[in-house]
């Protein structure tokens, strides 16, 4: 079993001596002396004597070298008496004892003194072998707790230990790889002659090896790729030089560092890799393809040599602030492609730090920027040819602002026009009603009354009362058709006294209720404000009569320091919402009606407000007391009016006389 069969019945078992070949092939010495210790009864250790020196270092598990029994191999000892080493069966075998006699007493101390001589030997190895077992069972958990595999070779290359990690990262068994040829593991994987030339060296030259790549595949595993570490080590059994060998599973590391270089090569950026110093030692294709360079030539400093001279020192000083404070570097640099052509690249670098915070590299990109760069000019070209073209653009709506605008004007004092035209030609038209053919047919009526007969016939006397009567009725018509195109009594008495008399006149013919509520203290207003008032008033009661269907309505006028204020509201069915947005947005979809009040009260430099929904309209003018009252102009107009009044009472006085 050599020896490994002894050890494991040494975990168990609890006993008395322990005597131990230390020359065997498979074994350190290092496992029995670990597992003697873990043997707490055992008192004594008995060693082959051509082997004791390699238990020189014995006494640092605690048992002194004077309790070792020390055996030779051709001179064994003689076998002990079940009697002494079981002294419990002497007291087994009788019930009663018997007084020994003197002679008998004296052999008896004698035995008993061996005896005690011998139950301390054995307690003390016990110890030393407890103390063993602890030993290795602990080293045993220290190298199978290591994640990395370790193998122990002689010197000859054969296997002699493999730790937990070995078998569970290659999924062999212990007894599939101890005690046999390294070369011959496996399918013949580790057959390789440079690794065996290698390991030779180790023994023989005491020369290890470190990083020592092998990549093979392996039956159950695939292809892997490892590290092997390997120094000697010396037995301690008999000093001869063994190797220690760690494999270390570099497969997913390789993998990765692969994957990343085919990343790095397949971004459309100059990559590359600095150390701590800055000194450049590694760039991905793209950087070969585009500057036309070669590793040999970039190495270390190589770089600035394709950087554009004229900004090579700006790059630098800012690389080596990088390098000295460890904060990120990004600028824009031109390199040199293979075609001679510097194009800009935005340049940036990232430190990684190792665990005490000092830069271990620096990975860097240059990413070509020249296509954006010529974007941003186009750009700022088409940004400028935009500017140009909205200047002009911007000058020709001006012109064509500034003459719609003069036709606004022209349009806007053309319809001022017309409205002063339509109220001279009202006001005409009045006057020639009031003063020719109401007088005419005032000198008709009495005329017609003057041929009248005391003595006629009831017959005659009937068609001259009917005859007076429709000569009254076109009186009356007429004088109410003059007051309507204009009003006498705006420039006799002024607003107050005529919007008060036309709303009298338009309730009794419409039927419309119509509240009106006019300062007292209002006076007489200049001409124009007066007139665009009544216009208002006027237009407002038209409406109200032929669209809203209201019933009541209501006049109030407010009069304020230098403003006043005229507002019709009634309770009617309100203006259609779109025809009311058309006309506060642009001024159409309304009737003349509105147009011209608004046209009107601006004219003056005043406001027009219009508000409807469901529940009615409210008209809203505003206008500035800019003119005072009895101006020149309304004196004269006043003074005209008196004059064709008298005019008139003189004709109608010697139109009775000619009667």
């Amino acid at each position: 079993m050599d020896g490994f069969e002894s050890l494991k019945n040494n975990r168990s078992l609890t006993p008395h001596l322990i005597v131990m070949d230390m020359s065997m092939p498979c074994m350190t010495g290092i496992e029995p002396r670990a597992s003697i210790g873990r043997v707490a009864a055992a008192q004594a250790s008995c060693f082959r004597r051509h082997n004791f020196n390699a238990f020189r270092g014995i006494s640092e598990v605690g048992l002194p070298k004077s309790s070792l029994m020390v055996i030779d191999s051709n001179n064994p000892p003689s076998r002990q008496s079940k009697s002494q080493n079981h002294p419990r069966t002497r007291e087994q075998s009788g019930s009663r004892r018997t007084r020994p006699s003197s002679s008998n007493r004296k052999a008896t101390d004698t035995q008993d003194s061996a005896g005690a001589s011998g139950k301390t030997d054995s307690f003390a190895m016990k110890q030393l072998n407890e103390r063993l077992q602890k030993s290795k069972e602990f080293m045993e958990d220290i190298v199978d707790t290591i994640r990395e595999p370790l193998v122990v070779l002689t010197e000859d290359l054969k296997v002699r230990y493999v730790n937990v990690s070995f078998l569970k990262t290659f999924s062999v068994n212990r007894w599939e790889t101890e005690g046999k040829m390294l070369y011959d593991l496996g399918n013949h994987q580790w057959d390789i002659p440079k690794l065996r030339t290698a390991l030779q060296e180790v023994v023989s030259k005491d020369a290890p090896f470190s990083d020592f790549e092998v990549e093979h595949e392996l039956p159950r595993l695939g292809m892997k790729t490892m590290l092997l570490n390997a120094r000697r080590i010396t037995d301690i059994h008999g000093d001869r030089p063994m190797i220690l060998l760690a494999v270390e599973d570099i497969t997913e590391r390789k993998r990765e560092i692969k994957d990343l270089r085919v990343l790095c090569n397949a971004l459309p950026q100059l990559v590359w890799i600095a150390d701590p110093t800055g000194a450049r030692y590694w760039y991905n294709q793209r950087w070969y393809e585009y500057t036309g360079t070669t590793l040999e030539q970039m190495l270390g400093w190589g770089w600035r040599s394709v950087h554009d001279p004229e900004s090579l020192p700006d790059v630098m000083e800012r690389w080596r602030e990088s390098i000295a404070t460890g904060k990120p570097f990004e600028m824009v640099c031109r390199v040199r492609g293979a075609d001679g052509a510097f194009r800009p690249f935005l340049t940036r670098a990232l430190p990684t730090f190792d665990s005490n915070g000092r830069v271990d590299r620096w990975f860097g990109t240059n990413t070509d920027i020249s296509e954006q760069r010529k974007a941003e000019v186009a750009l700022q070209q088409a940004n400028s040819n935009l500017e140009t073209r909205v200047k002009e653009r911007t000058a020709e709506l001006e012109r064509r602002t500034s003459e719609v605008l003069v036709q606004s004007a022209q349009l806007q004092e053309l319809s001022v026009h017309l409205m002063h035209a339509q109220d001279d030609e009202r006001r005409r038209i009045s006057r020639e009603l009031h003063d020719s053919l109401g007088q005419y047919l005032a000198h008709a009526k009495m005329s017609v009354e003057s041929l009248r007969r005391a003595d006629a016939p009831e017959e005659e006397r009937q068609s001259f009362s009917r005859l007076v009567d429709t000569l009254d009725q076109c009186l009356t018509e007429t004088r109410t058709l003059s007051h309507l195109l204009y009003p006498p009594f705006l420039d006799e008495v002024g607003f107050s006294s005529a919007a008060k008399w036309y709303v009298e006149g338009f309730s009794e013919r419409s039927g419309i209720q119509v509240n009106v509520n006019i300062p007292h203290e209002l006076e007489r207003l200049p001409d124009a404000l007066q007139l665009a008032l009544f216009r208002i008033l006027q237009e407002s009661l038209t409406n109200i009569h032929r669209y809203s269907h209201s019933q009541s309505a209501e006049i109030e006028v407010e009069l304020s320091a230098h403003e006043i204020r005229l507002q019709v509201k009634d309770y009617g069915q309100g203006i259609p919402p779109e025809i009311l947005e058309r006309f506060k947005s642009s001024g159409s979809g309304s009737g003349v009606g509105l147009r011209s009040m608004r046209e009107r009260i601006i004219e003056l430099g005043g406001r027009f407000e219009l508000q409807s929904d469901k529940n009615g309209t409210l008209i809203r003018a505003t206008a500035p007391l800019s003119a005072p009252t009895g101006t020149a102009s309304d004196k004269q107009r006043a003074e005209s009016r008196h004059t064709q009044i008298n005019e008139a009472f003189e004709f109608i006085r010697a139109l009775k006389q000619s009667l």
